[in-house]
């Protein structure tokens, strides 16, 4: 268990400005952990069932709040993106409503080292596929937020926006608007077109609690947000939430860490497969509804999804058999042990990229505070971009491709049985 530390007067602050705005504590407190930041301490022994946190809806903010709908931000702009530009509109203003809470928000040198967006290209190139592929989704998505908002914020700079837009996407919850009526104004869309894009909600204290794959279970009704211990604790140790149900390149490349055991770590295979098929191939999938997303589950028996058994037997099997698979006329029990033996020469074939891998991350120059004027004026970092390397960021790449490696492994234990 990481030794719980008091944290700085700013906490303390916050939790004071909290309790009257809405936020009701019972036996938790906000705690610094050794190695893994802020999170939540239990402040004495809890019993399973307690609720230990319940946010008013008051004190929520989101699209739906007054204070976001009179900027008038477009309406073909994202609520991300909303969220993000009013958060900046009111970051230099002292008298803001919620400056004791955006005071205890990580610093933007802090997400610039943490998060791998604003990573230096040379180590963005040795984050793994899957990481690459939600990078560059989320660079998609805040320019595209950026291009939409800027002519709304003229005085803002696009470093303070990129900030406000990564809070916004490490720390909101999940929010229907339950507080509000099937048909109302306020509602970003009607409810029946509410997608999760749509369902963004800064939560006030909710915020500090860390993620587990276990843990707790943030409950929202009309009134706010609740959190019940799931499990009785001890005074002294940590309370996590559970996010959802997240793979670690998801964590990494959105929230900055890892698990260093995941339930629900899965290893994509799609650079893996793709660049195998052929062009008629690639139609026949497509038109079968197969097409990409194949996955190798990383259970305590390493297993690959259904997709994965379907484009195997299209690549080494007569087509008749492959359409009698996807079909569901034939369970292709025969014909495993050859989509088996194909799979695991796959696998071998990944072993050895991750090694390779591994011995380039080794061989990252660690430059921590050499260029502190490079690091400071960086906003985001496209692929290919200079930057400073540090040790955090060679720490994580290696936890990461070693994970990899220990999942890639063990399915090739599993097939060569």
């Amino acid at each position: 268990m990481a030794a719980a530390l008091i944290p700085s007067e700013s906490h303390t602050r916050f939790v004071d400005w909290a309790e009257k705005n809405g936020v009701e504590i019972n036996g938790i407190a906000p705690a610094k952990f050794v190695g893994s930041g802020m999170g939540i301490v239990a402040a004495r022994d809890l019993k399973a069932g307690e609720c230990i946190v319940h946010v008013n809806n008051t004190a929520l903010i989101t699209a739906a709040s007054l204070a976001v709908r009179s900027h008038n931000f477009p309406p073909s702009s994202t609520i991300h993106g909303r969220l993000a530009g009013f958060l900046a509109l009111n970051y230099a203003d002292k008298n803001s409503g919620h400056r004791l809470w955006q005071d205890v928000w990580p610093s933007q040198e802090e997400l610039k080292t943490i998060l791998p967006i604003h990573w230096s290209g040379k180590v963005q190139h040795l984050l793994p596929h899957a990481s690459k592929v939600l990078l560059s989704n989320q660079r998609t998505k805040l320019e595209k937020d950026w291009t939409d908002l800027r002519l709304s914020l003229p005085s803002i700079t696009k470093d303070l926006f990129t900030y406000t837009w990564l809070i916004v996407n490490t720390r909101t919850f999940y929010w229907e608007y339950p507080d509000l009526p099937k048909a109302h104004i306020r509602l970003p869309k009607k409810r029946a077109q509410l997608t999760a894009d749509d369902c963004y909600a800064m939560c006030p204290f909710m915020d500090y609690f860390n993620h587990s794959d276990v843990g707790c279970d943030p409950k929202n009704d009309a009134k706010g947000y609740s959190v019940i211990a799931d499990r009785d604790y001890k005074a002294g140790e940590e309370v996590c939430v559970s996010y959802g149900s997240h793979t670690n390149d998801l964590l990494l490349v959105e929230y900055g860490f890892t698990l260093a055991t995941n339930k629900c770590q899965s290893l994509p295979l799609d650079h893996v497969i793709l660049p195998l098929l052929s062009s008629a191939q690639v139609a026949i999938l497509k038109e079968d509804g197969f097409y990409a997303n194949y996955t190798l589950m990383s259970s305590s028996s390493p297993t690959i999804c259904h997709r994965t058994q379907a484009v195997l037997r299209l690549i080494c099997l007569p087509s008749r058999r492959y359409s009698a698979f996807v079909s569901g006329t034939d369970e292709g029990a025969v014909e495993q042990p050859k989509i088996d033996k194909y799979l695991l020469g796959l696998m071998e074939g990944y072993a050895r990229e991750v090694m390779e891998t591994l011995d380039e991350v080794d061989g990252l120059v660690v430059d921590d505070g050499q260029d502190q004027g490079k690091t400071t004026r960086r906003s985001i970092m496209a692929e290919g971009e200079e930057g400073s390397i540090t040790s955090e960021h060679k720490a994580v790449l290696a936890s990461r491709w070693k994970q990899i490696r220990y999942v890639v492994n063990a399915a090739i234990q599993e097939l060569a049985k």
